[in-house]
């Protein structure tokens, strides 16, 4: 499990990102609310126990945890025994790594000021390979640049924050990450924004989409949520002669409403029921008003019998 993080109580929230992703806009208010509580969770404690009862603690007992949770459980990943959210973790990796520059930056500097220069200046050799180095980077950096002008930045939907999108992505290159990998995860979140209408102000800036590494996100669950949605209309019905049912996914014309009984014809299932529940309650009010006839005339009968014994008739 990795250790919490104690010097970093806080950490970067882009709101427009958040609401903007794909993930969190097909949650519903509690899903959402289960789901920051959990980031939130991860955050302090460097990670998320996977047994969905504990979560459901952690989660205030909220009474359809299991529900909300399958779906947005596809927001974590587990790892040895342990889920964590992987957006949370870069942004803890990169704070990580900040922190540690300017460690670096403060030590380089504290020797500058005790130590003086360097002892011994350097050899002809080493100032040869320093400039080959050199010379190296700056054909790289120049390529990074071109990339980025002629295929990210030309394909990328929202067209501010150039500057900060392109050292972002001269970075990323310098550090070893794919071209194709960048791009290819570009166009299928272009695919995505396109499919759910996505306005091009909630879109995030490249320099986010890029910061938080969003060219590794999966979306193939959300594409399956997105499928899931589009529910086909049914319609169902029934036949009040023969109590027939047949389901189709289009209104019938009148001819395909005849029943192949021959007898009726097709109409709703619900109207049908509601047909059959009349009949059935006049029925039963014809027959309990026929007891009742009946024991009245008995009633009738036994009274006046009483009668004519009294009177001695027989």
């Amino acid at each position: 499990m990795r250790s919490k993080i104690n010097k970093a109580p806080a950490f970067q929230f882009y709101a427009g990102d958040f609401l903007s992703d794909l993930n969190v806009q097909i949650m519903t208010m509690p899903q959402r609310g289960i789901y920051i509580t959990l980031l939130a969770m991860e955050w302090i404690e460097g990670s998320l126990p996977s047994d969905i009862r504990t979560l459901k603690v952690l989660c205030g007992q909220h009474p359809n945890f299991e529900q909300d949770w399958s779906a947005i459980k596809h927001c974590f990943y587990e790892e040895n025994g342990r889920i964590y959210n992987r957006r949370l973790e870069s942004e803890r990796s990169n704070m990580i790594s900040y922190r540690e520059r300017m460690s670096n930056n403060g030590k380089k500097g504290a020797d500058a000021r005790w130590n003086g220069k360097a002892i011994a200046e350097p050899s002809n050799k080493e100032v040869e390979i320093e400039v080959k180095s050199k010379n190296k980077k700056v054909v790289k950096v120049k390529l990074y640049n071109d990339e980025f002008e002629d295929e990210f930045w030309s394909l990328y939907p929202r067209r501010d924050n150039k500057k900060r999108a392109k050292d972002k992505y001269v970075s990323l290159r310098k550090s070893g990450v794919g071209k194709d990998v960048i791009l290819g995860g570009l166009k299928a979140y272009i695919k995505q924004w396109k499919k759910a209408g996505t306005e091009s102000e909630f879109i995030p800036m490249a320099s986010t989409w890029l910061n938080q590494e969003r060219y590794d996100d999966e979306l193939i669950s959300s594409s399956k949520t997105i499928n899931n949605l589009n529910v086909k209309k049914e319609y169902h019905w029934m036949c009040i002669e023969c109590k027939i049912e047949k389901t189709t996914t289009e209104d019938l014309s009148v001819n395909d409403k005849l029943c192949s009984c021959g007898d009726g014809i097709l109409e709703t299932r619900s109207s049908v029921l509601a047909q059959l529940a009349i009949k059935n309650n006049k029925k039963t009010e014809v027959k309990i008003k026929s007891n009742e006839e009946s024991e009245d005339k008995k009633e009738f009968e036994k009274a006046f019998g009483s009668m004519l014994s009294s009177m001695g008739a027989r």
